[in-house]
C-alpha cells in the first residue's frame, strides 16, 4: 500500500513511521543520500530502521563497517597513486573515490550538491581542490557560515570576477548570482538597483597574483565603497558581510533552498505548500542549519513512494560511483575521468554558473550511450568480468540470471525486467546450439556477459 504524506505543523519531521522498513527502502535511500550501497550494507540498513539509516548518514557514527572513515583499497591507475594536482584527470578520480569508499557518503551527495549550487569551473586544479573541501567541510553545517566561506573562496571569486572589484568599477557578477542562483532564485522580486546595490557592497577583495602560484585574494577595506546603499529595502553603509546577512534573511531565501535541497533527494515534484513550509521552518528556527533540513526530506514518506517504480535519473557520477560501490570495484582507471565528459557530467568543470541541468536532461542519446560504454568498462574487468571457466553450460536460463544478479551487486530491476532477463537467458541458451563451431562453454560465457551488462546498462539502472 502506497503511504501518504502526513502534514502536522512539522510535517516533515514529525516521521511518520512507514508501514514497514526493508531492503528496499534501504536501497531506495542510500540512493538518494548517497551512492547506493553493497549487498551486505543494504542488508544492514533494511535490518534496522528508517531513522537509524537517516540518523547514521547525517549524523555519522558506527554502520556496517564500523567507524572506519573510508573503506576499500585505496586508488590506483596505472599501479600508481593518484596525483590529483598534477596528473590530468586524478582530481575528478580522487573525489570519486571518496564517493565509492565514504563511509559518509552523505557529506559527498551534499558536496556534490553545493559544487554544482556553487557552480565553478575553469580555475586551477589547487583552487579546485581547495573549494571541494571547503564544500565538504560545510556541506551540512550552518549555511550562512558556508556562503561566507564561498564568498572569501579565491576559486568563486575569480570565476565571478569578485577579486579586484573595488570601489572605482565594481563588478556586477556575483551580486547578481548571489541572488539568483545562491539565495533567492529569479522570481523573488529584487531588481537592477539591488543588484547594483550590492555589487558596491561586495567591493574590496584584491588578488596577488604570482606566476607559478595559486591565487591569493584578501580583503582591502581602501578598495571598499562605503557609501550609502539600499539593497533589498534595508538602507545602510552595508559591506559583504551584510549582503550576505540580507539575502539569507529575506522571506524568498528559506523556501528557495528548501525546494532545491527537496529536488535534489526527492526529485520528481516540489513539495507541498505545507511541506515547504515546515522545512523553510525548520531550517530558519536551526538558525538556518542545513543538516535538519536533510534529515526532514531523508525521513520523509513522499520519497519512499513508488519503490516498484523509481523516477529519479541518477546524475552521471552518481552512476559511475555508485556502480563502481555495488559490484566492489576501485577506482583502477583514468577512463573513469574521459567518461564524465561524455556523459555530460565532468566534475569541476560545470557547464556554467547555473551548474548542470537535471532530470531527463542527463538522459540524451549521446549520454545514454556513454552510460552504456560505462557499463562495458565495469563488465571487462573483475569483479563483474566472466573470466574463462566462469560460466556452467549446465545451468538454466533461472540460474545464469540468479548468477549475473550476484555478480553485479543485486540490483534492483522491475519485473517486467525480471521477466525480459528469463527471457534473454533462454534465447541466448537455445539459439547458441546453432552457433557454428561455438562450445557449450562459450555459449554459457557468452550469456552471462549480456545478463551482467544488461543488468549495469539498462533503464532500470538508471533510475533510483
Amino acid at each position: 500500500m502506497e503511504e501518504v504524506e502526513v502534514q502536522t505543523t512539522h510535517a516533515v519531521s514529525a516521521r511518520s513511521r512507514p508501514a514497514r522498513w526493508s531492503t528496499a527502502h534501504a536501497r531506495r535511500l542510500l540512493w538518494r543520500g548517497g551512492f547506493g550501497g553493497t549487498p551486505s550494507e543494504l542488508s544492514h540498513w533494511g535490518g534496522r530502521s528508517r531513522d537509524a539509516t537517516v540518523r547514521w548518514l547525517v549524523h555519522g557514527g558506527r554502520g556496517p563497517h564500523g567507524t572506519r572513515a573510508m573503506v576499500g583499497p585505496l586508488p590506483r591507475v596505472d599501479g600508481k597513486r593518484l596525483d590529483p594536482v598534477n596528473e590530468w584527470g586524478h582530481d575528478r578520480l580522487w573525489w570519486l573515490d571518496r564517493m565509492v569508499r565514504s563511509q559518509r557518503p552523505l557529506v559527498e551527495r551534499m558536496t556534490l550538491f553545493w559544487h554544482d549550487h556553487f557552480a565553478t569551473a575553469g580555475q586551477d586544479t589547487p583552487l579546485m581542490l581547495a573549494q571541494n573541501r571547503k564544500l565538504r567541510a560545510g556541506a551540512l553545517g550552518s549555511f550562512p557560515d558556508l556562503l561566507a566561506t564561498v564568498t572569501q573562496d579565491p576559486a568563486m571569486q575569480a570565476f565571478l570576477s569578485l577579486v579586484d572589484s573595488d570601489k572605482e568599477e565594481p563588478n556586477e557578477n556575483f551580486a547578481r548570482e548571489l541572488m539568483e542562483l545562491f539565495t533567492l532564485g529569479a522570481d523573488a522580486g529584487y531588481s537592477e538597483r539591488d543588484v547594483r546595490e550590492a555589487a558596491r557592497a561586495l567591493t574590496g577583495f584584491r588578488g596577488i597574483w604570482k606566476q607559478g602560484q595559486p591565487l591569493q585574494t584578501h580583503y582591502v577595506p581602501e578598495a571598499h565603497d562605503d557609501g550609502m546603499k539600499t539593497i533589498l529595502g534595508q538602507t545602510g553603509r552595508w559591506d559583504w558581510r551584510d549582503v550576505l546577512r540580507i539575502v539569507v534573511a529575506h522571506p524568498a531565501h528559506a523556501g528557495f533552498l528548501v525546494d532545491k535541497l527537496w529536488l535534489y533527494l526527492v526529485g520528481d515534484a516540489p513539495p507541498s505548500k505545507a511541506t515547504r513550509r515546515a522545512l523553510a521552518q525548520t531550517y530558519v528556527r536551526s538558525g538556518h542549519r542545513i543538516a535538519p533540513v536533510v534529515e526532514d526530506i531523508l525521513a520523509s514518506p513522499v520519497l519512499y513512494r513508488g519503490l516498484d517504480r523509481p523516477a529519479m535519473v541518477k546524475w552521471p557520477v552518481v552512476y559511475i560511483a555508485g556502480t563502481l560501490k555495488q559490484v566492489g570495484r576501485p577506482i583502477d582507471t583514468s577512463a573513469w575521468s574521459w567518461l564524465q565528459d561524455m556523459m555530460g557530467q565532468g566534475l569541476f568543470n560545470p557547464p556554467s554558473v547555473a551548474g548542470w541541468d537535471w532530470g531527463a536532461a542527463w538522459m540524451s542519446t549521446a549520454s545514454m550511450h556513454s552510460r552504456f560504454v560505462a557499463a562495458t568498462y565495469i563488465c571487462s574487468e573483475a569483479p563483474v568480468e566472466v573470466r574463462e571457466h566462469g560460466a556452467k553450460p549446465a545451468w538454466s536460463a533461472a540460474e545464469h540470471v540468479r548468477r549475473a544478479r550476484r555478480a553485479t551487486g543485486d540490483p534492483w530491476t522491475s519485473r517486467a525486467t525480471d521477466v525480459q532477463l528469463q527471457r534473454i537467458s533462454r534465447e541466448f541458451l537455445l539459439k547458441g546450439k546453432d552457433w557454428q563451431g561455438k562450445t557449450p562453454e562459450y555459449i554459457a560465457r557468452v550469456t552471462q556477459s549480456a545478463l551482467r551488462h544488461l543488468l549495469l546498462s539498462g533503464p532500470d539502472a538508471q533510475l533510483c
